[in-house]
């Protein structure tokens, strides 16, 4: 009879960690290569300002996400704190 692995042992946490997190940091970073793109102002028009609220939220979103893993950071736009 084979031996069931045990799903819950840190091993086994650790390596579906290593292999979900990781991909999901690729996509991410492929997603703001994208995003980068639409900077190109030959191609594209935006609102300073609501890019500017964008980024705040993702920032802040980022920020909350560290926090989960106990990472805190701070984030300023132009010298100014956000909160």
């Amino acid at each position: 009879m084979t031996t069931m692995p045990d799903f819950n042992s840190s091993t086994e946490k650790r390596a579906r960690f290593g292999k979900v997190f990781s991909s999901r940091v690729e996509k991410l970073i492929e997603d703001l290569q994208a995003m980068a793109k639409t900077a190109n102002l030959e191609i594209y028009e935006f609102d300073d300002e609501l890019v500017k609220k964008l980024f705040v939220e993702l920032a802040k979103r980022f920020r909350a996400t560290a926090h989960r893993f106990g990472i805190e950071f701070e984030i300023s736009i132009d010298g100014e704190p956000i909160e």
